[in-house]
């Protein structure tokens, strides 16, 4: 069953996804990309030839940083915000303000579809989101999906101390809306295949060290509104435990990966 997220209402579900527009900075963090593990799978599987798709871009950094590389991307995004910073950071991109849940695309009409951190953020779950992908996708089309993962650490520790903090958040009466979904690998490869795609391969998403996503934002959704003002520096941890952490993404990434990202085939 997936690990359901409940943070403060004051933010939608996909609102929470659009974090980055609350922040200082208003053009698009490009040099984002490189410090992700999950650029080498992008890099590696996705085709050149042909167009793509970035269907929640965000930003817009991911597009702007594949166009510049060389390749066709669209940029695809509910926010006018994020389309509007990638027009401007590269103005040859084509960029789509929308839903990713219902795309102006015709049937398969797009050679590969990126969907990063995106599809989690719908309560009635990911199946609308990959349909969609797998509707405009041609014949034989790539996919690549990255989703919070719910590894081991979330569920023996994590996502109980978690559960803990939500009651007693509700209980002080404070109000919680749903935030996202955290998946395993076995349940994100059955939606896949439910949507007509095969799987074929896995990888686990993290930032470089001496940063780290999934155990910075499991520890600052517990500790503080993560939307607030916070003068530490974001994705670190200090000192000896920073150093371990870091350890461990390089020894057992599985354990404490914030995302899982599958590479799957439309049939």
């Amino acid at each position: 069953m997936s690990y359901k997220v409940r943070l403060w209402d004051s933010l939608t579900s996909i609102e929470w996804s659009q974090v980055w527009r609350v922040g200082p900075q208003t053009g698009v963090p490009v040099e984002e990309c490189d410090h992700e593990l999950v650029r080498d799978v992008i890099l590696r599987h996705l085709p050149r030839e042909g167009l793509a798709i970035d269907a929640g871009c965000g930003s817009g950094k991911w597009p702007v940083y594949l166009q510049r590389r060389g390749y066709r991307v669209m940029a695809f995004e509910i926010c006018h915000d994020g389309c509007a910073r990638a027009r401007a950071a590269e103005p040859a991109i084509l960029a789509l303000q929308g839903d990713v849940r219902r795309m102006p695309l015709k049937d398969a009409s797009v050679d590969s579809v990126i969907s990063l951190g995106v599809i989690e953020h719908d309560e009635a779950g990911p199946e609308a989101a990959l349909a969609e992908a797998r509707r405009i996708l041609k014949p034989g089309g790539l996919l690549i999906v990255a989703v919070p993962f719910n590894n081991l650490w979330r569920r023996i520790i994590g996502n109980r101390l978690l559960d803990r903090v939500t009651r007693r958040r509700l209980a002080a009466g404070q109000t919680l809306g749903f935030n996202e979904y955290r998946f395993s690998k076995r349940e994100l490869r059955r939606y896949l295949g439910r949507a007509g795609f095969t799987p074929l391969a896995v990888y686990p998403n993290e930032l470089r060290p001496p940063r780290n996503m999934g155990l910075w934002v499991d520890w600052n959704n517990l500790v503080f509104v993560p939307l607030a003002e916070n003068s530490r520096p974001m994705f670190e941890f200090p000192g000896v435990l920073g150093r371990l952490i870091n350890l461990m993404q390089r020894r057992t990434p599985w354990l404490i990966c914030g995302e899982v990202v599958f590479v799957a085939r439309a049939v």
